[in-house]
Protein backbone atom coordinates (compact mmCIF):
# COMPACT_ATOMS: atom_id res chain seq x y z
CA UNK A 1 0.00 0.00 0.00
CA UNK A 2 2.85 2.28 0.91
CA UNK A 3 4.63 1.35 -2.50
CA UNK A 4 1.53 1.99 -4.46
CA UNK A 5 0.76 5.78 -2.44
CA UNK A 6 4.24 6.56 -3.40
CA UNK A 7 3.90 6.00 -7.28
CA UNK A 8 0.71 7.89 -7.45
CA UNK A 9 2.24 10.90 -5.95
CA UNK A 10 5.09 10.50 -8.62
CA UNK A 11 3.07 10.45 -11.18
CA UNK A 12 1.08 13.63 -9.77
CA UNK A 13 4.54 15.05 -9.85
CA UNK A 14 4.98 14.51 -13.39
CA UNK A 15 1.25 15.63 -14.86
CA UNK A 16 1.10 18.85 -13.05
CA UNK A 17 4.17 20.63 -15.05
CA UNK A 18 2.91 19.20 -18.61
CA UNK A 19 -0.81 20.32 -17.74
CA UNK A 20 0.66 23.70 -16.98
CA UNK A 21 2.56 23.67 -19.84
CA UNK A 22 -0.22 22.74 -21.71
CA UNK A 23 -2.88 24.98 -20.41
CA UNK A 24 0.11 28.20 -21.04
CA UNK A 25 0.10 26.91 -24.69
CA UNK A 26 -3.59 27.11 -24.68
CA UNK A 27 -3.94 30.48 -23.30
CA UNK A 28 -1.36 31.80 -25.79
CA UNK A 29 -2.96 30.53 -28.71
CA UNK A 30 -6.42 32.03 -27.35
CA UNK A 31 -4.79 35.69 -27.19
CA UNK A 32 -3.28 35.09 -30.68
CA UNK A 33 -6.25 34.17 -32.02
CA UNK A 34 -8.11 36.97 -30.57
CA UNK A 35 -5.56 39.55 -31.34
CA UNK A 36 -6.15 41.23 -34.42
CA UNK A 37 -4.14 41.37 -37.83
CA UNK A 38 -1.64 44.14 -38.15
CA UNK A 39 -3.14 47.18 -39.85
CA UNK A 40 -2.10 48.01 -43.42
CA UNK A 41 -0.77 51.19 -43.99
CA UNK A 42 -0.02 52.51 -47.56
CA UNK A 43 2.52 54.74 -46.85
CA UNK A 44 4.64 52.10 -45.05
CA UNK A 45 4.03 49.88 -48.30
CA UNK A 46 4.94 52.70 -50.64
CA UNK A 47 8.16 53.00 -49.37
CA UNK A 48 9.40 49.86 -47.99
CA UNK A 49 7.99 47.65 -51.24
CA UNK A 50 7.74 50.35 -54.19
CA UNK A 51 10.77 51.99 -53.76
CA UNK A 52 9.30 55.66 -53.36
CA UNK A 53 10.69 58.13 -51.68
CA UNK A 54 8.78 59.29 -48.12
CA UNK A 55 7.00 62.60 -49.54
CA UNK A 56 5.76 60.63 -52.22
CA UNK A 57 4.76 58.03 -50.83
CA UNK A 58 2.66 60.12 -48.55
CA UNK A 59 1.29 61.84 -51.52
CA UNK A 60 0.22 58.98 -52.79
CA UNK A 61 -1.47 57.45 -50.46
CA UNK A 62 -3.86 59.32 -50.42
CA UNK A 63 -5.34 57.51 -53.19
CA UNK A 64 -5.24 54.16 -51.50
CA UNK A 65 -6.94 55.13 -48.90
CA UNK A 66 -9.36 51.58 -49.71
CA UNK A 67 -6.99 49.31 -49.57
CA UNK A 68 -6.84 46.84 -46.50
CA UNK A 69 -4.36 44.64 -46.81
CA UNK A 70 -1.31 44.43 -49.39
CA UNK A 71 -3.13 41.19 -51.44
CA UNK A 72 -4.33 43.51 -54.56
CA UNK A 73 -0.86 45.71 -54.81
CA UNK A 74 1.39 42.94 -54.87
CA UNK A 75 -0.47 41.52 -57.01
CA UNK A 76 -0.29 44.44 -59.67
CA UNK A 77 3.58 44.46 -58.82
CA UNK A 78 4.28 40.64 -59.99
CA UNK A 79 1.60 41.26 -62.79
CA UNK A 80 4.10 44.65 -64.62
CA UNK A 81 7.11 42.51 -63.35
CA UNK A 82 5.67 39.83 -65.18
CA UNK A 83 5.10 42.41 -68.45
CA UNK A 84 8.65 43.07 -67.90
CA UNK A 85 8.57 46.81 -66.20
CA UNK A 86 11.70 47.23 -64.05
CA UNK A 87 11.25 48.16 -59.93
CA UNK A 88 12.19 51.31 -61.57
CA UNK A 89 9.45 52.33 -63.92
CA UNK A 90 7.24 50.63 -61.45
CA UNK A 91 7.76 52.99 -59.13
CA UNK A 92 7.27 55.78 -61.57
CA UNK A 93 3.85 54.26 -62.77
CA UNK A 94 3.17 54.38 -59.17
CA UNK A 95 4.19 58.04 -58.49
CA UNK A 96 2.26 59.29 -61.60
CA UNK A 97 -0.93 57.30 -61.29
CA UNK A 98 -1.01 55.81 -57.28
CA UNK A 99 -4.40 53.88 -58.38
CA UNK A 100 -2.86 51.75 -60.48
CA UNK A 101 -1.75 49.44 -57.27
CA UNK A 102 -6.04 49.44 -56.70
CA UNK A 103 -6.06 47.46 -60.17
CA UNK A 104 -7.70 44.29 -60.79
CA UNK A 105 -5.17 41.91 -62.54
CA UNK A 106 -7.78 39.98 -64.36
CA UNK A 107 -10.80 42.61 -64.94
CA UNK A 108 -8.69 45.72 -65.78
CA UNK A 109 -5.04 44.90 -66.89
CA UNK A 110 -4.92 42.03 -68.73
CA UNK A 111 -7.45 42.56 -71.15
CA UNK A 112 -6.26 46.18 -71.61
CA UNK A 113 -2.55 44.65 -72.30
CA UNK A 114 -4.80 42.67 -75.36
CA UNK A 115 -5.84 45.96 -76.21
CA UNK A 116 -2.71 46.80 -77.20
CA UNK A 117 -1.03 44.03 -78.75
CA UNK A 118 -4.23 44.35 -80.91
CA UNK A 119 -3.28 48.24 -81.87
CA UNK A 120 0.15 47.49 -82.85
CA UNK A 121 2.38 47.57 -79.65
CA UNK A 122 5.54 44.90 -79.32
CA UNK A 123 6.21 43.16 -75.72
CA UNK A 124 8.82 45.55 -75.63
CA UNK A 125 6.71 48.55 -76.37
CA UNK A 126 4.37 47.84 -74.31
CA UNK A 127 6.07 48.43 -70.43
CA UNK A 128 7.58 51.62 -71.90
CA UNK A 129 4.28 53.35 -72.86
CA UNK A 130 2.89 51.77 -69.09
CA UNK A 131 6.11 53.51 -67.47
CA UNK A 132 5.26 57.13 -69.27
CA UNK A 133 1.05 56.61 -69.13
CA UNK A 134 -0.07 54.13 -66.80
CA UNK A 135 -3.45 55.53 -66.45
CA UNK A 136 -4.08 54.10 -70.09
CA UNK A 137 -4.78 51.04 -68.47
CA UNK A 138 -7.94 53.08 -67.27
CA UNK A 139 -9.23 54.84 -70.02
CA UNK A 140 -10.12 52.71 -73.28
CA UNK A 141 -10.47 56.55 -75.37
CA UNK A 142 -6.76 57.05 -74.51
CA UNK A 143 -6.30 53.86 -76.36
CA UNK A 144 -8.44 54.91 -79.30
CA UNK A 145 -5.92 57.95 -79.07
CA UNK A 146 -3.02 56.04 -79.30
CA UNK A 147 -4.32 54.61 -82.34
CA UNK A 148 -4.71 57.73 -84.07
CA UNK A 149 -1.35 58.90 -83.11
CA UNK A 150 0.61 56.19 -84.13
CA UNK A 151 -1.19 56.09 -87.66
CA UNK A 152 -0.32 59.62 -87.91
CA UNK A 153 3.75 60.38 -86.67
CA UNK A 154 4.08 56.49 -87.89
CA UNK A 155 5.99 55.22 -85.29
CA UNK A 156 5.53 54.35 -81.43
CA UNK A 157 9.29 55.57 -81.12
CA UNK A 158 7.58 58.91 -82.08
CA UNK A 159 4.65 58.36 -80.14
CA UNK A 160 6.44 57.54 -77.24
CA UNK A 161 8.76 61.05 -77.67
CA UNK A 162 6.12 62.64 -77.65
CA UNK A 163 4.59 61.70 -75.06
CA UNK A 164 7.12 61.52 -72.68
CA UNK A 165 7.25 65.26 -73.29
CA UNK A 166 3.61 65.60 -72.11
CA UNK A 167 1.05 62.91 -71.50
CA UNK A 168 -1.52 65.42 -72.04
CA UNK A 169 -1.47 64.03 -75.57
CA UNK A 170 -3.74 61.38 -74.28
CA UNK A 171 -6.07 63.46 -72.24
CA UNK A 172 -6.74 65.93 -75.37
CA UNK A 173 -10.03 65.24 -77.33
CA UNK A 174 -9.11 64.09 -81.18
CA UNK A 175 -12.00 64.83 -83.08
CA UNK A 176 -12.87 68.36 -81.77
CA UNK A 177 -9.55 69.35 -80.78
CA UNK A 178 -6.23 68.09 -82.81
CA UNK A 179 -8.20 66.99 -85.78
CA UNK A 180 -8.92 70.75 -86.68
CA UNK A 181 -6.11 72.07 -86.01
CA UNK A 182 -4.23 69.79 -88.38
CA UNK A 183 -6.98 70.70 -90.94
CA UNK A 184 -6.10 74.41 -90.19
CA UNK A 185 -2.47 73.95 -90.14
CA UNK A 186 -2.68 71.63 -93.53
CA UNK A 187 -4.47 75.03 -95.03
CA UNK A 188 -1.65 77.70 -93.80
CA UNK A 189 0.28 74.71 -96.26
CA UNK A 190 2.05 72.54 -93.40
CA UNK A 191 2.94 69.00 -93.96
CA UNK A 192 1.74 66.43 -91.60
CA UNK A 193 5.68 66.16 -90.69
CA UNK A 194 5.75 69.66 -90.24
CA UNK A 195 3.10 69.35 -88.21
CA UNK A 196 4.23 66.05 -86.35
CA UNK A 197 7.61 67.65 -85.72
CA UNK A 198 7.20 70.73 -84.88
CA UNK A 199 3.47 70.50 -83.29
CA UNK A 200 3.34 67.20 -81.70
CA UNK A 201 7.25 66.29 -80.52
CA UNK A 202 8.46 69.76 -79.44
CA UNK A 203 4.66 71.82 -78.39
CA UNK A 204 1.48 71.21 -77.08
CA UNK A 205 0.17 73.90 -79.49
CA UNK A 206 -1.88 70.95 -81.74
CA UNK A 207 -3.51 70.68 -78.44
CA UNK A 208 -4.41 73.96 -78.02
CA UNK A 209 -8.79 74.99 -78.52
CA UNK A 210 -8.31 75.65 -82.43
CA UNK A 211 -9.42 79.25 -81.88
CA UNK A 212 -6.48 80.06 -80.22
CA UNK A 213 -4.47 78.57 -82.80
CA UNK A 214 -5.81 80.75 -85.66
CA UNK A 215 -5.85 83.88 -83.62
CA UNK A 216 -1.66 82.77 -83.25
CA UNK A 217 -1.82 82.60 -87.19
CA UNK A 218 -3.38 86.00 -87.59
CA UNK A 219 -0.67 87.24 -85.28
CA UNK A 220 2.42 85.67 -87.13
CA UNK A 221 0.88 87.76 -89.77
CA UNK A 222 0.82 90.72 -88.64
CA UNK A 223 4.05 90.69 -87.90
CA UNK A 224 4.99 89.66 -91.33
CA UNK A 225 5.20 86.17 -90.86
CA UNK A 226 3.31 85.07 -94.17
CA UNK A 227 1.18 81.98 -94.35
CA UNK A 228 2.97 78.95 -96.91
CA UNK A 229 6.34 80.68 -96.16
CA UNK A 230 9.11 78.37 -95.15
CA UNK A 231 8.88 80.79 -91.68
CA UNK A 232 5.40 80.33 -90.40
CA UNK A 233 5.75 77.11 -88.28
CA UNK A 234 8.41 78.52 -86.46
CA UNK A 235 6.42 81.80 -86.04
CA UNK A 236 3.55 79.68 -84.71
CA UNK A 237 5.51 77.99 -82.35
CA UNK A 238 7.18 80.99 -81.09
CA UNK A 239 3.88 83.07 -80.58
CA UNK A 240 2.50 80.18 -78.99
CA UNK A 241 5.22 80.77 -75.88
CA UNK A 242 4.38 84.54 -75.38
CA UNK A 243 1.15 85.77 -74.00
CA UNK A 244 0.27 88.95 -75.45
CA UNK A 245 1.58 91.30 -72.85
CA UNK A 246 4.97 89.34 -72.58
CA UNK A 247 4.80 89.75 -76.84
CA UNK A 248 4.34 93.27 -76.58
CA UNK A 249 7.00 93.99 -73.74
CA UNK A 250 9.54 92.00 -76.33
CA UNK A 251 8.81 93.66 -79.48
CA UNK A 252 9.02 97.09 -77.56
CA UNK A 253 12.47 95.88 -76.53
CA UNK A 254 13.73 94.86 -79.74
CA UNK A 255 12.79 98.22 -81.28
CA UNK A 256 14.77 100.39 -78.75
CA UNK A 257 17.52 97.90 -78.70
CA UNK A 258 18.01 97.53 -82.40
CA UNK A 259 16.37 101.34 -83.09
CA UNK A 260 14.23 100.26 -85.30
CA UNK A 261 10.78 101.44 -86.92
CA UNK A 262 7.65 98.88 -87.18
CA UNK A 263 8.63 98.38 -90.89
CA UNK A 264 12.19 96.88 -89.61
CA UNK A 265 11.00 94.87 -87.11
CA UNK A 266 8.65 93.13 -89.20
CA UNK A 267 11.40 92.40 -91.19
CA UNK A 268 13.52 90.44 -88.45
CA UNK A 269 10.94 88.85 -87.69
CA UNK A 270 9.69 87.58 -90.47
CA UNK A 271 13.97 86.52 -90.95
CA UNK A 272 13.85 85.35 -87.54
CA UNK A 273 10.94 84.68 -85.74
CA UNK A 274 12.43 82.56 -83.30
CA UNK A 275 13.99 85.86 -81.58
CA UNK A 276 10.98 86.41 -80.11
CA UNK A 277 11.62 83.68 -77.71
CA UNK A 278 15.25 84.77 -76.75
CA UNK A 279 16.21 86.35 -73.69
CA UNK A 280 16.14 89.74 -73.46
CA UNK A 281 19.28 89.64 -71.98
CA UNK A 282 20.88 87.82 -74.46
CA UNK A 283 19.40 89.76 -77.42
CA UNK A 284 21.15 93.09 -75.49
CA UNK A 285 24.55 91.20 -75.45
CA UNK A 286 24.86 90.26 -79.09
CA UNK A 287 23.89 93.33 -79.97
CA UNK A 288 26.26 95.34 -78.03
CA UNK A 289 28.85 92.96 -78.66
CA UNK A 290 28.04 93.29 -82.82
CA UNK A 291 28.01 96.98 -82.53
CA UNK A 292 30.55 97.63 -79.92
CA UNK A 293 33.34 95.35 -80.62
CA UNK A 294 32.62 94.01 -84.16
CA UNK A 295 31.69 97.44 -84.80
CA UNK A 296 28.47 96.86 -87.21
CA UNK A 297 25.96 99.38 -87.97
CA UNK A 298 22.36 98.66 -86.48
CA UNK A 299 20.54 97.75 -89.77
CA UNK A 300 23.42 95.40 -90.61
CA UNK A 301 22.48 93.47 -87.80
CA UNK A 302 18.65 93.78 -88.37
CA UNK A 303 19.03 92.64 -91.77
CA UNK A 304 21.31 89.44 -90.76
CA UNK A 305 19.68 88.11 -88.12
CA UNK A 306 21.05 84.62 -87.53
CA UNK A 307 24.17 86.19 -86.49
CA UNK A 308 21.34 85.83 -82.63
CA UNK A 309 21.39 82.34 -82.74
CA UNK A 310 24.87 81.90 -82.29
CA UNK A 311 26.58 81.90 -79.02
CA UNK A 312 28.78 84.84 -77.96
CA UNK A 313 31.33 82.87 -76.29
CA UNK A 314 31.49 79.71 -78.89
CA UNK A 315 31.23 81.55 -82.19
CA UNK A 316 31.44 85.48 -82.66
CA UNK A 317 33.92 86.35 -80.02
CA UNK A 318 36.15 83.30 -81.28
CA UNK A 319 35.98 84.33 -84.98
CA UNK A 320 36.08 88.23 -84.40
CA UNK A 321 39.45 87.34 -82.87
CA UNK A 322 40.32 85.70 -85.59
CA UNK A 323 39.57 88.10 -88.04
CA UNK A 324 41.11 90.94 -85.83
CA UNK A 325 44.19 89.70 -86.15
CA UNK A 326 44.28 88.74 -89.90
CA UNK A 327 43.31 92.54 -90.46
CA UNK A 328 46.03 93.63 -88.43
CA UNK A 329 48.58 91.79 -90.50
CA UNK A 330 46.78 92.85 -93.75
CA UNK A 331 45.83 88.96 -94.93
CA UNK A 332 41.89 89.32 -94.98
CA UNK A 333 40.74 92.96 -96.49
CA UNK A 334 39.66 95.95 -94.12
CA UNK A 335 35.63 95.34 -94.65
CA UNK A 336 35.07 91.26 -95.10
CA UNK A 337 31.80 90.27 -94.69
CA UNK A 338 31.84 89.50 -90.93
CA UNK A 339 27.95 87.75 -91.29
CA UNK A 340 29.69 85.24 -93.90
CA UNK A 341 32.69 84.23 -91.66
CA UNK A 342 29.82 83.64 -88.54
CA UNK A 343 27.71 81.63 -91.00
CA UNK A 344 30.46 79.29 -92.12
CA UNK A 345 30.41 75.66 -90.52
CA UNK A 346 33.16 74.94 -88.44
CA UNK A 347 34.82 72.58 -90.94
CA UNK A 348 35.08 75.29 -93.22
CA UNK A 349 36.30 78.26 -91.36
CA UNK A 350 39.14 76.12 -89.78
CA UNK A 351 40.26 75.43 -93.19
CA UNK A 352 39.58 79.00 -94.96
CA UNK A 353 41.12 81.33 -91.69
CA UNK A 354 43.17 79.15 -89.61
CA UNK A 355 44.79 76.19 -91.41
CA UNK A 356 45.35 78.52 -94.95
CA UNK A 357 46.92 81.53 -92.60
CA UNK A 358 48.63 79.57 -90.09
CA UNK A 359 51.86 79.24 -91.51
CA UNK A 360 51.56 83.00 -91.71
CA UNK A 361 50.42 83.90 -88.33
CA UNK A 362 52.02 81.05 -85.91
CA UNK A 363 50.36 80.19 -83.26
CA UNK A 364 46.75 80.84 -84.81
CA UNK A 365 44.61 77.67 -84.31
CA UNK A 366 46.21 77.60 -80.84
CA UNK A 367 44.78 81.02 -80.00
CA UNK A 368 41.20 80.53 -81.66
CA UNK A 369 41.14 77.43 -79.64
CA UNK A 370 41.76 79.31 -76.67
CA UNK A 371 39.35 81.89 -77.49
CA UNK A 372 36.48 78.98 -78.15
CA UNK A 373 37.12 77.66 -74.24
CA UNK A 374 36.67 80.72 -72.94
CA UNK A 375 40.67 82.18 -72.00
CA UNK A 376 42.18 84.96 -73.26
CA UNK A 377 44.12 84.06 -76.23
CA UNK A 378 48.05 85.47 -76.27
CA UNK A 379 48.55 88.16 -78.84
CA UNK A 380 49.67 87.05 -82.33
Amino acid sequence: MLRLKQRLLSAVRTVAPLAAASLHRLSLSTTTAARPPARFVAEDYLVATCGLTPAQARKASKYLSRLRSPVKPDAVRAFLAGIGLPKADVAAAVVSYPPLLCANVDKTLTPRIAQLRQIGLSPPQIPCLIAVVPEVFFSPVKISRLTFYLSFLGSYDRVHSALKRSDYLLRQDVETVVRPNIAFLHQCGLTDYDIGKHFMLTSRMLLSEPQRVKEIAVRAEELGVPRNSVMFKHALLALYSLNPVRLSAKLDFLKKVLGCSEADLCILVRKLPTILTKSERKIGCTVEFLMVEVGLEPLYILFRPAMFGYSIEKRLMPRHFVVKVLKAKGLVKKDIDFYNVVCLNEKRFTEKFLVHYNKSVPGLIDAYAAAFTGQVPPEL
